[in-house]
């Protein structure tokens, strides 16, 4: 059984190697070639080169980004003490312990600087990660953040980038030690989010 592809492949096969034949024009003979019709051009799809940034490069600009959050938060958050006229705590008594027993204990305070924390981080990172594709570490380290098209995740790649984010910090931050094995060099908030991080080359 002959398929139609098969069919029309030997027609033109047939039409390419049949000899012209001379057709007479005022009594002499005069060859006419037919030129073989332009095929259509077959689009290829777009193949987008990058280089996949490494883990330390991908930490360090997120250290950066959580110190610039936090000191923005903490400086907020004791304006607002100053405010409102609670008392702040002496440098030598803050600490971890301090703060976990603050959260424990409901501390009006203590909770409103964490949600202060992370609503800036959340503002952060889908504003600059999301829709510009890079927040200021990543610049600062030349890291560029971006979709399976190439371009930045926009504000619905970012809000979902930040969600999963967290969720690659629950685990005692095991979800970012996915770019060890990963083939891509991709943390698991990349793989929920579709998204990947990428080495800006000088162009």
């Amino acid at each position: 059984m002959t398929s139609y592809a098969a069919v029309c492949h030997a027609i033109a096969t047939l039409d390419e190697s049949a000899p012209t034949r001379p057709t007479p024009v005022g009594g002499a003979h005069t060859e006419i070639s037919t030129a073989p019709e332009p095929k259509p051009a077959v689009c290829a799809p777009r193949v987008l080169r990058v280089r996949a940034a490494g883990i330390g490069r991908r930490l360090l600009a997120a250290l950066i980004d959580v110190a610039l959050v936090a000191t923005v938060a903490l400086g907020a958050a004791m304006l607002a003490a100053l405010a409102l006229g609670v008392s702040l705590p002496e440098s030598k008594e803050l600490g971890p312990d301090f703060v976990i027993a603050s959260l424990l204990d409901r501390n009006p305070m203590a909770l409103g600087a964490l949600g202060l924390l992370v609503g800036l981080s959340a503002l952060y990172q889908i504003y600059l990660g999301g829709i510009l594709g890079h927040t200021l570490g990543k610049r600062l380290l030349r890291l560029r953040v971006i979709s399976s098209s190439g371009r930045a995740p926009g504000p619905v790649g970012g809000c979902l980038r930040f969600v999963t984010m967290l969720l690659s910090l629950l685990p005692v931050g095991l979800g970012w030690l996915w770019c060890l094995f990963d083939r891509e060099r991709r943390a698991l908030h990349d793989h929920l989010s579709g998204t990947y991080v990428i080495i800006e080359e000088d162009r």
